[in-house]
Protein backbone atom coordinates (compact mmCIF):
# COMPACT_ATOMS: atom_id res chain seq x y z
CA UNK A 1 0.00 0.00 0.00
CA UNK A 2 2.85 2.26 0.75
CA UNK A 3 4.19 1.92 -2.66
CA UNK A 4 0.93 3.33 -3.95
CA UNK A 5 1.30 6.25 -1.80
CA UNK A 6 4.46 8.55 -2.83
CA UNK A 7 3.12 11.61 -4.22
CA UNK A 8 1.18 14.22 -1.74
CA UNK A 9 -2.56 13.59 -3.33
CA UNK A 10 -2.04 9.87 -2.97
CA UNK A 11 -1.13 10.57 0.76
CA UNK A 12 -3.91 11.83 1.51
CA UNK A 13 -6.31 9.69 -0.42
CA UNK A 14 -4.88 6.92 1.63
CA UNK A 15 -5.86 8.97 4.79
CA UNK A 16 -2.48 8.74 6.09
CA UNK A 17 -2.26 12.43 6.53
CA UNK A 18 -4.70 15.41 7.20
CA UNK A 19 -3.82 18.53 6.53
CA UNK A 20 -5.43 20.07 9.62
CA UNK A 21 -3.19 17.90 11.92
CA UNK A 22 -0.11 18.31 9.53
CA UNK A 23 2.28 21.68 9.89
CA UNK A 24 4.17 22.55 6.67
CA UNK A 25 7.54 20.86 7.97
CA UNK A 26 5.98 17.38 8.90
CA UNK A 27 4.27 17.27 5.74
CA UNK A 28 7.95 17.91 4.23
CA UNK A 29 9.32 14.79 5.89
CA UNK A 30 6.55 12.62 5.52
CA UNK A 31 6.48 13.14 1.37
CA UNK A 32 10.37 12.66 1.73
CA UNK A 33 10.38 9.45 4.05
CA UNK A 34 7.31 7.81 1.82
CA UNK A 35 9.48 8.68 -1.29
CA UNK A 36 12.21 6.98 0.40
CA UNK A 37 9.94 4.00 1.17
CA UNK A 38 9.41 3.33 -2.81
CA UNK A 39 13.38 3.98 -3.69
CA UNK A 40 14.93 0.29 -3.51
CA UNK A 41 18.60 0.88 -3.07
CA UNK A 42 20.05 -2.67 -3.70
CA UNK A 43 23.97 -2.77 -2.10
CA UNK A 44 26.10 -5.74 -2.38
CA UNK A 45 27.71 -6.82 1.03
CA UNK A 46 31.01 -6.40 1.55
CA UNK A 47 33.46 -7.64 4.24
CA UNK A 48 32.96 -5.89 7.99
CA UNK A 49 34.95 -2.76 7.75
CA UNK A 50 33.42 0.54 9.25
CA UNK A 51 35.22 3.29 8.01
CA UNK A 52 35.68 6.25 10.80
CA UNK A 53 32.52 8.25 11.71
CA UNK A 54 30.35 6.38 8.77
CA UNK A 55 26.82 6.00 9.25
CA UNK A 56 26.39 2.16 9.26
CA UNK A 57 23.63 -0.49 9.33
CA UNK A 58 24.26 -3.63 9.76
CA UNK A 59 23.61 -7.29 10.79
CA UNK A 60 25.69 -8.53 14.01
CA UNK A 61 26.74 -11.05 14.52
CA UNK A 62 28.25 -10.41 11.27
CA UNK A 63 28.91 -14.76 10.42
CA UNK A 64 26.89 -17.32 12.23
CA UNK A 65 28.86 -20.64 11.88
CA UNK A 66 27.74 -23.19 14.20
CA UNK A 67 26.79 -26.57 13.35
CA UNK A 68 24.53 -27.29 16.63
CA UNK A 69 22.01 -25.16 14.81
CA UNK A 70 19.91 -28.09 13.75
CA UNK A 71 16.51 -28.07 12.47
CA UNK A 72 13.82 -26.31 14.51
CA UNK A 73 16.81 -24.06 16.51
CA UNK A 74 15.95 -20.33 16.72
CA UNK A 75 18.39 -17.67 17.07
CA UNK A 76 18.38 -13.65 16.75
CA UNK A 77 20.20 -11.16 14.68
CA UNK A 78 20.08 -7.81 15.80
CA UNK A 79 20.25 -4.63 13.20
CA UNK A 80 22.07 -2.12 14.62
CA UNK A 81 22.89 1.53 13.37
CA UNK A 82 26.47 3.28 14.23
CA UNK A 83 27.85 6.48 14.25
CA UNK A 84 24.34 8.44 13.83
CA UNK A 85 25.20 12.62 14.07
CA UNK A 86 23.14 14.51 16.23
CA UNK A 87 22.99 17.02 12.90
CA UNK A 88 20.57 16.59 10.87
CA UNK A 89 20.25 13.40 12.85
CA UNK A 90 17.81 10.75 12.60
CA UNK A 91 13.83 10.16 12.41
CA UNK A 92 12.88 7.54 9.94
CA UNK A 93 14.28 4.25 9.21
CA UNK A 94 13.18 1.21 6.80
CA UNK A 95 15.08 -1.72 5.70
CA UNK A 96 14.22 -5.36 4.16
CA UNK A 97 16.55 -8.42 4.73
CA UNK A 98 16.18 -11.11 2.68
CA UNK A 99 17.57 -14.83 3.13
CA UNK A 100 17.27 -18.41 1.81
CA UNK A 101 13.95 -19.93 2.81
CA UNK A 102 15.07 -23.39 1.98
CA UNK A 103 18.24 -23.02 5.05
CA UNK A 104 16.00 -20.20 7.45
CA UNK A 105 12.39 -18.90 8.30
CA UNK A 106 11.47 -15.86 9.41
CA UNK A 107 9.24 -15.94 12.82
CA UNK A 108 9.73 -12.85 14.51
CA UNK A 109 10.84 -8.91 14.13
CA UNK A 110 11.13 -6.86 17.32
CA UNK A 111 11.30 -2.80 17.16
CA UNK A 112 13.64 -1.50 19.62
CA UNK A 113 15.15 2.11 18.31
CA UNK A 114 12.04 4.28 18.64
CA UNK A 115 10.78 1.86 21.69
CA UNK A 116 14.19 3.24 23.11
CA UNK A 117 14.09 6.58 22.40
CA UNK A 118 10.34 7.64 22.95
CA UNK A 119 9.14 8.14 26.84
CA UNK A 120 6.63 5.93 27.83
CA UNK A 121 4.08 8.45 27.97
CA UNK A 122 4.82 9.34 24.39
CA UNK A 123 4.79 5.93 22.16
CA UNK A 124 1.47 6.60 21.05
CA UNK A 125 3.46 8.99 18.74
CA UNK A 126 5.30 5.95 17.40
CA UNK A 127 4.58 5.18 13.88
CA UNK A 128 4.92 1.78 12.56
CA UNK A 129 4.73 1.88 9.09
CA UNK A 130 5.40 -1.52 7.67
CA UNK A 131 6.81 -4.18 10.39
CA UNK A 132 6.22 -7.58 8.55
CA UNK A 133 7.91 -11.04 9.34
CA UNK A 134 7.67 -13.42 5.71
CA UNK A 135 9.41 -16.98 5.32
CA UNK A 136 12.61 -15.37 3.12
CA UNK A 137 12.79 -11.64 4.96
CA UNK A 138 11.69 -9.09 7.15
CA UNK A 139 10.79 -5.29 6.46
CA UNK A 140 10.43 -2.68 8.57
CA UNK A 141 10.18 0.89 8.57
CA UNK A 142 9.28 3.23 11.56
CA UNK A 143 8.89 7.02 11.75
CA UNK A 144 7.05 9.19 14.39
CA UNK A 145 3.50 10.18 13.37
CA UNK A 146 4.37 13.95 14.90
CA UNK A 147 8.28 14.80 14.31
CA UNK A 148 7.89 18.52 14.91
CA UNK A 149 6.41 17.53 18.62
CA UNK A 150 9.07 14.17 18.89
CA UNK A 151 12.09 17.17 17.51
CA UNK A 152 10.44 19.79 20.60
CA UNK A 153 10.25 17.11 22.75
CA UNK A 154 13.91 16.43 22.81
CA UNK A 155 13.61 12.61 22.18
CA UNK A 156 14.55 13.13 18.39
CA UNK A 157 16.41 13.19 16.74
CA UNK A 158 17.87 9.86 16.90
CA UNK A 159 21.95 9.94 17.23
CA UNK A 160 24.60 7.76 18.28
CA UNK A 161 24.68 3.87 18.08
CA UNK A 162 21.77 1.95 18.15
CA UNK A 163 20.24 -1.13 17.54
CA UNK A 164 17.28 -0.92 15.81
CA UNK A 165 15.79 -3.90 15.86
CA UNK A 166 15.61 -7.96 16.23
CA UNK A 167 14.94 -10.53 13.95
CA UNK A 168 14.45 -14.00 15.07
CA UNK A 169 15.06 -16.79 12.90
CA UNK A 170 14.55 -20.69 12.75
CA UNK A 171 16.39 -22.78 10.95
CA UNK A 172 14.75 -25.42 8.55
CA UNK A 173 17.40 -26.18 6.50
CA UNK A 174 20.92 -27.35 6.60
CA UNK A 175 23.40 -25.29 4.37
CA UNK A 176 24.80 -21.91 3.65
CA UNK A 177 23.26 -18.32 3.25
CA UNK A 178 24.06 -15.02 3.53
CA UNK A 179 21.25 -12.28 5.02
CA UNK A 180 21.36 -9.27 2.67
CA UNK A 181 19.59 -5.85 2.66
CA UNK A 182 17.31 -5.61 0.14
CA UNK A 183 16.34 -2.45 1.06
CA UNK A 184 18.04 0.30 3.42
CA UNK A 185 17.08 3.68 3.91
CA UNK A 186 17.82 6.04 6.43
CA UNK A 187 15.76 9.64 7.33
CA UNK A 188 16.33 12.68 8.70
CA UNK A 189 13.99 15.49 9.59
CA UNK A 190 13.91 16.94 6.48
CA UNK A 191 12.93 13.95 4.70
CA UNK A 192 16.45 13.71 2.66
CA UNK A 193 18.22 10.60 3.02
CA UNK A 194 21.55 9.57 5.37
CA UNK A 195 24.84 8.52 3.80
CA UNK A 196 25.50 5.06 4.72
CA UNK A 197 27.20 1.80 4.65
CA UNK A 198 25.50 -1.10 4.47
CA UNK A 199 26.58 -4.67 5.79
CA UNK A 200 24.94 -7.82 5.68
CA UNK A 201 25.93 -11.52 7.41
CA UNK A 202 26.49 -15.00 6.58
CA UNK A 203 24.67 -17.60 8.31
CA UNK A 204 26.01 -21.98 8.49
CA UNK A 205 25.23 -25.22 10.32
CA UNK A 206 27.01 -27.16 7.78
CA UNK A 207 29.88 -29.37 9.43
CA UNK A 208 33.49 -28.13 8.14
CA UNK A 209 35.66 -30.93 6.71
CA UNK A 210 37.25 -33.75 8.31
CA UNK A 211 40.72 -32.96 9.58
CA UNK A 212 43.17 -35.07 7.76
CA UNK A 213 45.24 -36.97 9.49
CA UNK A 214 49.37 -37.23 8.84
CA UNK A 215 50.57 -40.65 10.66
CA UNK A 216 53.67 -42.72 11.05
CA UNK A 217 53.18 -46.09 8.68
CA UNK A 218 53.81 -48.69 10.64
CA UNK A 219 53.19 -47.05 14.21
CA UNK A 220 55.03 -49.21 15.25
CA UNK A 221 58.70 -51.37 14.29
CA UNK A 222 59.56 -54.66 17.16
CA UNK A 223 62.05 -56.29 15.56
CA UNK A 224 65.11 -57.56 17.71
CA UNK A 225 66.85 -58.47 14.30
CA UNK A 226 67.38 -55.25 13.64
CA UNK A 227 70.44 -54.66 15.55
CA UNK A 228 73.73 -51.19 15.05
CA UNK A 229 73.88 -51.09 11.58
CA UNK A 230 70.94 -52.19 10.47
CA UNK A 231 68.44 -49.57 8.74
CA UNK A 232 64.29 -50.12 8.39
CA UNK A 233 61.90 -47.34 6.52
CA UNK A 234 59.17 -45.66 7.65
CA UNK A 235 56.08 -43.54 5.58
CA UNK A 236 54.60 -40.78 6.82
CA UNK A 237 50.88 -41.00 4.95
CA UNK A 238 47.94 -38.33 4.83
CA UNK A 239 44.58 -39.32 4.99
CA UNK A 240 41.26 -37.20 4.42
CA UNK A 241 43.43 -34.54 2.60
CA UNK A 242 41.20 -31.74 1.21
CA UNK A 243 42.35 -29.23 -1.00
CA UNK A 244 46.11 -29.70 0.01
CA UNK A 245 47.65 -26.60 -1.37
CA UNK A 246 51.09 -26.95 0.77
CA UNK A 247 52.45 -28.64 3.90
CA UNK A 248 55.38 -29.07 6.02
CA UNK A 249 56.26 -31.78 8.62
CA UNK A 250 59.18 -32.62 11.13
CA UNK A 251 59.47 -36.27 12.52
CA UNK A 252 61.80 -36.15 15.56
CA UNK A 253 63.76 -38.88 16.83
CA UNK A 254 66.74 -40.07 19.44
CA UNK A 255 70.25 -39.53 17.87
CA UNK A 256 71.86 -41.48 20.41
CA UNK A 257 68.86 -44.34 19.09
CA UNK A 258 68.52 -43.05 15.36
CA UNK A 259 69.53 -41.26 12.47
CA UNK A 260 68.32 -40.31 8.93
CA UNK A 261 69.75 -41.76 6.18
CA UNK A 262 67.45 -40.31 3.30
CA UNK A 263 64.08 -38.87 2.84
CA UNK A 264 61.91 -39.19 -0.21
CA UNK A 265 58.76 -37.59 -1.54
CA UNK A 266 55.82 -40.57 -1.36
CA UNK A 267 53.31 -41.57 -4.05
CA UNK A 268 50.89 -38.42 -2.91
CA UNK A 269 53.21 -35.92 -4.29
CA UNK A 270 53.26 -35.67 -8.08
CA UNK A 271 56.10 -36.75 -9.61
CA UNK A 272 56.34 -32.69 -11.22
CA UNK A 273 56.67 -31.13 -7.21
CA UNK A 274 60.18 -31.55 -6.07
CA UNK A 275 59.79 -30.97 -1.75
CA UNK A 276 62.40 -29.66 -0.01
CA UNK A 277 63.56 -31.41 2.61
CA UNK A 278 66.15 -31.14 5.68
CA UNK A 279 68.09 -34.09 7.52
CA UNK A 280 69.50 -33.15 11.23
CA UNK A 281 71.50 -35.76 12.91
CA UNK A 282 72.40 -33.73 15.38
CA UNK A 283 69.16 -31.98 16.88
CA UNK A 284 67.16 -35.33 15.97
CA UNK A 285 64.53 -34.26 13.03
CA UNK A 286 63.82 -34.45 9.63
CA UNK A 287 62.08 -31.54 7.69
CA UNK A 288 59.63 -32.34 4.68
CA UNK A 289 58.06 -28.95 2.54
CA UNK A 290 56.44 -29.19 -0.49
CA UNK A 291 54.63 -26.29 -2.28
CA UNK A 292 51.95 -28.04 -4.87
CA UNK A 293 51.09 -25.87 -7.71
CA UNK A 294 47.56 -27.77 -8.30
CA UNK A 295 45.67 -28.62 -4.66
CA UNK A 296 45.24 -32.48 -4.16
CA UNK A 297 42.98 -34.62 -1.75
CA UNK A 298 42.20 -37.93 -0.72
CA UNK A 299 44.82 -40.73 1.24
CA UNK A 300 48.30 -41.41 0.60
CA UNK A 301 52.19 -41.46 1.15
CA UNK A 302 53.62 -38.09 1.88
CA UNK A 303 57.68 -39.25 2.47
CA UNK A 304 59.58 -42.63 3.07
CA UNK A 305 62.53 -42.17 5.47
CA UNK A 306 64.92 -44.30 5.90
CA UNK A 307 66.73 -44.39 9.28
CA UNK A 308 69.74 -46.16 10.55
CA UNK A 309 69.96 -48.26 13.73
CA UNK A 310 71.96 -46.21 16.36
CA UNK A 311 71.79 -48.25 19.48
CA UNK A 312 70.26 -52.05 20.43
CA UNK A 313 68.06 -52.78 23.13
CA UNK A 314 65.78 -50.08 22.31
CA UNK A 315 62.10 -50.26 23.81
CA UNK A 316 59.73 -47.58 22.37
CA UNK A 317 61.82 -44.86 20.56
CA UNK A 318 59.39 -42.75 19.62
CA UNK A 319 59.27 -41.16 15.98
CA UNK A 320 57.32 -38.15 16.89
CA UNK A 321 55.49 -35.38 13.90
CA UNK A 322 55.64 -31.96 14.89
CA UNK A 323 55.72 -28.98 12.84
CA UNK A 324 53.01 -29.61 11.00
CA UNK A 325 51.42 -26.94 8.76
CA UNK A 326 48.51 -27.82 5.84
CA UNK A 327 47.44 -25.39 4.28
CA UNK A 328 44.68 -25.00 1.42
CA UNK A 329 45.07 -23.40 -2.31
CA UNK A 330 44.54 -20.10 -0.57
CA UNK A 331 47.28 -20.07 1.41
CA UNK A 332 44.09 -20.90 4.38
CA UNK A 333 45.13 -22.81 7.45
CA UNK A 334 43.31 -26.88 7.09
CA UNK A 335 42.72 -28.59 10.31
CA UNK A 336 44.60 -31.96 10.87
CA UNK A 337 46.07 -34.37 13.84
CA UNK A 338 48.74 -36.42 14.24
CA UNK A 339 50.20 -39.58 15.40
CA UNK A 340 53.56 -40.64 15.99
CA UNK A 341 55.18 -44.14 15.78
CA UNK A 342 57.42 -46.00 17.57
CA UNK A 343 60.55 -48.57 17.24
CA UNK A 344 61.98 -51.26 18.81
CA UNK A 345 64.66 -53.65 18.54
CA UNK A 346 64.60 -55.25 22.04
CA UNK A 347 66.39 -58.76 21.68
CA UNK A 348 63.44 -60.89 23.53
CA UNK A 349 64.68 -63.79 25.73
CA UNK A 350 61.94 -66.68 25.34
CA UNK A 351 60.13 -66.32 29.13
CA UNK A 352 61.00 -63.01 29.39
CA UNK A 353 57.55 -61.70 29.90
CA UNK A 354 58.38 -58.29 31.26
CA UNK A 355 60.98 -57.60 28.86
CA UNK A 356 63.09 -56.01 31.61
CA UNK A 357 65.94 -58.41 29.48
CA UNK A 358 66.00 -60.94 32.23
CA UNK A 359 64.36 -64.31 33.06
CA UNK A 360 63.83 -64.65 36.62
CA UNK A 361 60.83 -65.02 39.41
CA UNK A 362 58.80 -61.88 38.35
CA UNK A 363 58.14 -63.60 34.69
CA UNK A 364 57.27 -67.07 36.58
CA UNK A 365 54.54 -64.68 38.63
CA UNK A 366 53.39 -63.16 35.33
CA UNK A 367 52.96 -67.17 33.70
CA UNK A 368 51.22 -68.19 36.50
CA UNK A 369 47.84 -65.09 35.92
CA UNK A 370 47.35 -66.88 32.61
CA UNK A 371 48.37 -70.57 33.09
CA UNK A 372 45.73 -72.87 31.53
CA UNK A 373 44.47 -70.51 29.14
CA UNK A 374 43.80 -70.54 25.65
CA UNK A 375 43.73 -67.60 22.92
CA UNK A 376 39.87 -67.84 23.24
CA UNK A 377 40.18 -66.64 27.37
CA UNK A 378 40.07 -63.38 28.58
CA UNK A 379 42.98 -63.80 31.13
CA UNK A 380 45.06 -64.63 27.64
CA UNK A 381 49.02 -63.13 27.12
CA UNK A 382 50.22 -64.71 23.94
CA UNK A 383 53.95 -63.49 25.15
CA UNK A 384 53.42 -66.16 27.59
CA UNK A 385 52.81 -68.62 24.87
CA UNK A 386 56.65 -69.42 24.93
CA UNK A 387 56.37 -72.46 22.30
CA UNK A 388 53.40 -71.06 20.45
CA UNK A 389 51.00 -73.84 20.37
CA UNK A 390 47.68 -71.94 21.35
CA UNK A 391 48.13 -73.12 25.20
CA UNK A 392 49.73 -71.90 28.14
CA UNK A 393 50.66 -74.91 29.60
CA UNK A 394 53.45 -77.17 31.82
CA UNK A 395 55.11 -77.20 28.64
CA UNK A 396 55.64 -73.34 28.74
CA UNK A 397 56.55 -73.42 32.07
CA UNK A 398 59.57 -76.05 31.00
CA UNK A 399 60.73 -73.33 28.45
CA UNK A 400 60.42 -70.62 31.19
CA UNK A 401 62.41 -72.54 33.72
CA UNK A 402 65.19 -73.64 31.04
CA UNK A 403 66.08 -70.34 30.34
CA UNK A 404 66.05 -68.97 34.11
CA UNK A 405 68.04 -66.73 34.86
CA UNK A 406 69.24 -65.75 31.42
CA UNK A 407 69.89 -62.10 30.33
CA UNK A 408 69.47 -60.33 27.19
Amino acid sequence: MLEDCSRMFIIKRCGFLSSERMDVTKKIFIIGLLLLLVSYVYLAVSPRSFAANSVVLYLDPAKIDNVSYTLGTTFNVSVKVDNVPADPGLVGIEFKVTWDPAILKGTALKEIVFNEVTPPDQVDNIWKLKSVVANDSVNYAYTWQDVTAAIGAGYAPISGNHTVAIITLKVVGTGKTSLNFAVDNLGDPGGNPIAHDVFGATFSNMAGPKPALLFVDPSEISNGSLGIGSSFTINVDIVNASDVGGLEFKLGFNVSELNVVSVVAGAFIPGSVTPLTEVDNVTGFARFNVTLSSPISGDGMLAGIEFLVMADNLDHSVLRLYGVALVDSGGSALPFDTADGSFSNLKVIPGDLNHDGIVDILDAVEFSKSFGSTAASDKWNPEADVNGDGVLDIFDLILIAMNFGRKA
